[in-house]
């Protein structure tokens, strides 16, 4: 089977079923990816748009034309030598009915075979024992009052029925003789005694949902109350879940794993070796190379942190690298400036770390307050008698834990047996103890001497902290603070820090040196299913950090001629802020917005006014500011009294989308020709200007991408004819079918930085392995640099840095065909002539440094 070399990922369901995916292989394979990368094929929820609220791992999704349809594209992908990769979710399933096991708990509570199965604390204080279920539209009391809640009878079993919900009954609580249930059933609906004996006599204690947070016993995914978290520790449990993938890898059609959320798994380094070992022994019953499947986690980094020595595993499913070469984009050096702007226009002065620690206890006392309360009691249960001998009660508990885990900036802890494991927690332990009391304080200390421990209770208590530790980070970041902080968007995404605008090249090479020791199979992700927005609108966005001072000027203009005209926006200005840098950021690549641009945008504002929790929320949105701020954007976009406000946004706009498209352009030429395996989220051949989830899951214009196949256009002729998104597809294609000749070189070839000044725009690097060179030039843009209304650089700045330590002999440019003769040194213009990048490789040499091939044949 073909060796891991490019993915490309796609989204499947209902509307893309496989399919529609084994359709598009002879695209896939023609465009030169090594695997397609599947989101969850399992079976899930009826309706699914994402397939991550599984109802059976064990078998393949019916709705996606279930193993049959499986099997065609398995095959269709065999035949053009493509591998595939399956995702796959150990973490937890959907908390419904459709799900047999989580049915069989709600029908046996803890007498189920099932029951363990789920991490379900029986014993929470007010749950009386039973399951806690957060369902009802309102109050218990009030649903059976007003007929909401009332038993009913289909062909299988009598059952609870809440509008569309069917809940199952206790065998134990109705007839056991069919022809009885209709009637037994009409009794109970007659009268609420008997309604109220029923529901007393289940397994499960209906509630309002919005109890959910202060009360509901079951491990959930993050606070979404419709995913229940598995103990995939427990043997049964894991051989239940991993039965369908490592059948389909012993049978030879699947040829990786991706493991979703591997931070909420109990010991994920454990479950890692165990995994892989079984995949191992099923490569051998399946006679396979086990070195050609795959296993990849999705993990986010914090700055500084590494995947943990020993995990079992090829490396991230590449958000560290998105963030690594999207900082890259952006100049450090304007970071104090772009803070003024973001203080003046929002008069907030906290700086990021402030805001997503105040969303973190805002979380703890909200909907992760039952989660913090279980912690709370196993760390009673492990601290009881030290806590008796110091006086230090609940409170105070309760007190030191809240302050860890609100500086807690990492995921979670593993064994806290590596230093950078143990130097984040000294580090969240330092700021926590500067916001406690005295008893705070020493109940911290007594924390602080548990968390590490080896004995059966620590480490439980250690796992605890991890499982909570980890929603929080993500809920408090991810889902709350990138929308509360504003100083500039293309920082706001997944596995980035906001605080940290820009990135050196110099680090980037070395973050890229280290993933080629330790992880040389990585997947570099510039785009995925959870992204907040898509690679080129944070390419485009990353332009504002090379003209502050004009960026400043133009946002403060467009609000005061809304004024002007009689509408102001009507936000705060941090929100108001917000929405100018969407718009600059999704604006199309062709200037025109689209028939559905206006929608688009609206579903993004009312997203972003939810998640933020200060404007509007979730659980209670004010519908009404929501409202008044969609009709605005309307009003932007379509009608007439706002017009000039539109048409000087799409000037800027205009302005700075050509240094945005350089942008993009580089970091895709980065994610190709770095150490690691370069992932393509599906439709980014083309420009990505998506917006978060789903806006980022539409349906992808394969004609147009197969049309971008045949493009006969040159490199000059697309640098100045770029809008269309061909220009990328071409680069994308190019580098693809390089990788494709010499898999060893970008597998295996050294790294060499090549010198350029301090704080230069231009990066510069060599690939070698054998005889086989690879030089890549890229600089980031700027307006100055891309005047437009082309892409080429401007003279006045193109002649770019002197580059020393070249590969000397001939070389070819993979763009324009060029080919030179090098020495050791030689100026980028040269290299580059005109262009905003360029790739070389030695001509002398074909695949992988053989003699007596060019490379161009």
């Amino acid at each position: 089977m073909t060796r891991l070399r490019a993915t490309a990922r796609l989204q499947v369901h209902a509307g893309f079923d496989l399919e529609a995916a084994a359709a598009q292989v002879p695209y896939y394979a023609a465009l030169g990816v090594s695997h397609l990368y599947l989101s969850p094929i399992a079976a899930a929820v009826p309706g699914s748009s994402h397939g991550y609220d599984g109802i059976d791992p064990a078998s393949i999704n019916p709705q996606l034309g279930g193993e049959a349809a499986f099997r065609q594209l398995a095959t269709a992908a065999c035949s053009h030598g493509l591998g595939l990769i399956l995702d796959i979710v150990p973490n937890h399933l959907a908390a419904s009915p459709h799900s047999h096991w989580w049915s069989d708990v709600l029908m046996h509570g803890r007498r189920s075979r099932h029951a363990g199965w789920f991490d379900i604390d029986w014993e929470a204080p007010g749950c009386e024992g039973r399951l806690w279920l957060p369902v009802l539209d309102r109050p218990l009391h009030d649903a059976v009052r007003d007929g909401v809640l009332r038993v009913g009878v289909d062909d299988e079993r009598p059952g609870l029925r809440h509008h569309g919900l069917v809940l199952p009954l206790s065998p134990r609580s109705h007839p056991l003789d069919a022809a009885q249930w209709p009637a037994w059933a009409e009794r109970c609906n007659r009268s609420v005694e008997r309604l109220q004996a029923l529901l007393q006599r289940q397994h499960y204690r209906l509630a309002w949902w919005r109890t959910a947070g202060d009360q509901v016993n079951y491990r959930r995914f993050f606070d979404i109350n419709e995913l229940a978290a598995l103990r995939v520790e427990r043997d049964e449990v894991f051989e239940a879940v991993h039965a369908l993938p490592l059948r389909l890898v012993r049978e030879g059609w699947v040829d990786g794993l991706r493991i979703d959320h591997v931070d909420g798994l109990s010991s994920p380094g454990t479950y890692l070796q165990r995994l892989r070992e079984a995949i191992n022994a099923a490569c051998a019953a399946g006679s396979r190379d086990p070195e050609a499947v795959t296993l990849h986690v999705e993990k986010i980094l914090a700055e500084g942190e590494q995947l943990p020595e020993g995990w079992a595993c090829d490396g991230t499913t590449g958000y560290d690298f998105m963030d690594q070469a999207g900082a890259w984009l952006h100049d450090p050096a304007a970071a104090p400036a772009l803070s003024r702007a973001w203080k003046a226009a929002s008069g907030d002065t906290r700086d990021f770390d402030q805001i997503q620690q105040d969303a973190r206890g805002m979380l703890l006392r909200q909907s992760l307050h039952t989660d913090f309360q279980r912690l709370l009691r196993s760390a009673q249960q492990v601290l009881q008698p030290r806590l008796a001998e110091a006086d230090i009660g609940t409170a105070a508990l309760a007190r030191a834990l809240a302050a860890l885990l609100r500086h807690y900036r990492t995921y979670r802890p593993y064994s806290l047996r590596d230093a950078g494991e143990r130097k984040a927690l000294v580090a969240a332990a330092a700021a926590a103890r500067a916001a406690l009391d005295g008893a705070g304080r020493a109940a911290l200390d007594l924390l602080l001497q548990a968390l590490p421990g080896q004995a059966p209770a620590e480490s439980e208590l250690r796992v605890r902290f991890g499982q909570l530790a980890a929603p929080l980070n993500a809920k408090s970041v991810e889902d709350t603070g990138f929308y509360r902080y504003f100083r500039l968007l293309s920082r706001n995404e997944v596995g980035s820090d906001p605080q940290r605008l820009g990135m050196q090249g110099r680090e980037l090479l070395q973050h890229a040196a280290r993933r080629l020791r330790r992880h040389p199979e990585a997947l570099l992700a510039l785009a995925t299913h959870d992204h907040k927005r898509g690679s080129d609108s944070r390419a485009r966005l990353a332009v504002l950090s090379t003209c502050t001072a004009e960026w400043r000027d133009a946002a403060r203009r467009w609000s005061r001629m809304a004024a002007k005209a009689g509408m102001p926006l009507p936000l705060p200005g941090a929100e108001a802020y917000a929405l100018w840098q969407a718009l600059v950021a999704a604006w199309p690549m062709q200037g025109a917005p689209g028939a559905d641009f206006a929608s688009r945008m609206a579903d993004w504002l009312t997203k972003a006014l939810r998640e933020g929790k200060r404007i509007s929320n979730w659980s209670d949105p004010d519908v009404a500011v929501e409202d008044a701020a969609v009709q605005w954007l309307h009003a932007l976009l379509e009608g007439a009294p706002l017009l000039p406000v539109r048409e000087a946004l799409a000037t800027f706009v205009a302005r700075i989308a050509p240094a945005g498209a350089c942008n993009g352009l580089a970091q895709l030429c980065l994610q190709h020709c770095l150490p690691g395996v370069p992932d393509l989220y599906q439709g980014g051949e083309g420009w990505d200007l998506s917006l978060v989830d789903p806006d980022n899951r539409r349906a992808v214009d394969y004609p147009a991408r197969q049309a971008w196949l045949r493009d006969t256009r040159s490199w000059p002729a697309l640098l100045q004819d770029w809008r269309d998104g061909g220009i990328k597809a071409f680069l994308l294609r190019q580098l693809l079918d390089c990788r494709r000749r010499h898999p060893h070189l970008f597998l295996y070839g050294e790294l060499q930085p090549l010198s350029a000044p301090a704080r230069s725009p231009w990066l510069a690097f060599v690939r070698r392995h054998q005889t086989q060179v690879l030089l890549v030039i890229v600089q980031r843009g700027s307006p100055i640099a891309m005047p437009g209304p082309g892409l080429n650089v401007a003279r006045d700045v193109a002649t770019g840095p002197t580059l020393r330590g070249l590969p000397a002999g001939r070389m070819r440019n993979l763009l324009d065909g060029r080919i030179e003769h090098f020495n050791e040194t030689a100026d980028a213009a040269r290299l580059l002539a005109g262009s905003p990048l360029a790739v070389w490789i030695n001509e002398e040499t074909g695949r992988d440094g053989q003699q007596g091939t060019t490379a161009a044949d």
